[in-house]
Formats: structure tokens, C-alpha cells, sequence
């Protein structure tokens, strides 16, 4: 009975830790989030492993290459073969990419700014990156 309550008071104990763990940057690096933003056409589901990304956004699917500037802050950039298809896409690929710029984080959300350029304009959006889990595996 003491090896039961023992077990028991172990197991509750990891899981409170676990769940007040502080998340840094670099969990938002791996794992499956949710992108929530003002505009509900934007709200996505967003998969990343080390420098790629796949967003998933009203069913259709988009992979990103990512270039990581530092532990919080990276720039996206529009796979290859998207671009080609896409003049928007391939605009953005050839002035500097869409930069991500990590603002706070509270919890298992990540706040952040995006700035593209957009004919010759500086394009300054916000964002929130929700983590979902841990686990990030696609093609």
C-alpha cells in the first residue's frame, strides 16, 4: 500500500513540474503549434523540425525553409517549387523572406511580430504561436 501511495505521489508530483515548466525559445523550435491570429483566414496549424516547416492552413498545405537568426528569432522563406507557381510567394522569397521576431512568451504561447516587404513597403504583422505538443513529423 505505501509502494501504491508512494507511486502515486511521485507520479503527481512529475506532472505539476511538467506543467510548470517555463518554455523558452527553443521549444518553440520543434514540435506542432497552433498559429492564432486576428484574421480567422490565417489561423493555421504549423509543424516544424529544425530548419523546415509545414503550415497547414484552411486544409491547403505550405512548406517553409527556415533560417534561424538566433534561438527566438528566424526569417521564413516559400519552398522553391511553391514560389514558381506563386509571384507573391516568389516576391517575397527574393527580398529577405518573412522575419519572425519573438516578442514575449507567457505560457505555451509565443508572441511575435512578422515583417516582409510588399512593393517596397515594410509589412509589420502580429502573431501567436500556441504549442500543441512535442511531436513533429511530416515529408
Amino acid at each position: 500500500m505505501k509502494k501504491i501511495i508512494i507511486l502515486l505521489f511521485l507520479s503527481f508530483s512529475l506532472t505539476s513540474y511538467a506543467q510548470d515548466k517555463k518554455l523558452t525559445c527553443l521549444d518553440f523550435n520543434k514540435g506542432e503549434f497552433r498559429n492564432v491570429s486576428p484574421n480567422p483566414n490565417l489561423n493555421s496549424i504549423i509543424i516544424r523540425m529544425g530548419n523546415r516547416q509545414l503550415e497547414i492552413t484552411n486544409g491547403v498545405q505550405s512548406y517553409k525553409r527556415i533560417e534561424w537568426l538566433n534561438d527566438c528569432d528566424y526569417v521564413l522563406f516559400f519552398s522553391k517549387k511553391e514560389a514558381k507557381k506563386d509571384n507573391f510567394k516568389k516576391y517575397i522569397n527574393k527580398n529577405g523572406g518573412i522575419k519572425v521576431k519573438t516578442v514575449k512568451i507567457e505560457n505555451n504561447v509565443l508572441y511575435y511580430n512578422t515583417y516582409y516587404y510588399e512593393n517596397k513597403k515594410e509589412v509589420v504583422e502580429e502573431g501567436r504561436l500556441m504549442k500543441t505538443s512535442n511531436h513533429a513529423s511530416f515529408r
